[in-house]
């Protein structure tokens, strides 16, 4: 599969958290704080089984920080770091 845009990640990141995972309303934005917004580790999990789903890309549990996890521009920007070239 070949890498994914970082645009087109975080877009669809953004959605499968509105839409899937988390309960949010219209405020909820990809620079919204995932913790704050109810993200647990269920969440968590189906994040990441839905991103390898996506993208072909699993991401290491090492990988998994609170800065990574912060919004979901930054855990596009690890997903786009993590694709083979």
């Amino acid at each position: 599969m070949p890498p994914l845009a970082l645009e087109d990640l975080t877009k669809r990141l953004f959605e499968i958290l509105r839409d899937e995972i988390l309960s949010v309303g219209e405020d909820f934005l990809p620079q919204s704080n995932l913790i704050d917004a109810g993200l647990d580790s269920l969440g968590v999990t189906q994040l990441m089984l839905s991103i390898e789903e996506y993208t072909g890309v699993w991401i290491d549990e090492s990988l998994l920080t609170p800065e990574n996890l912060e919004s979901a521009e930054s855990l596009a920007a690890l997903v786009h770091a993590q694709q083979e070239p």
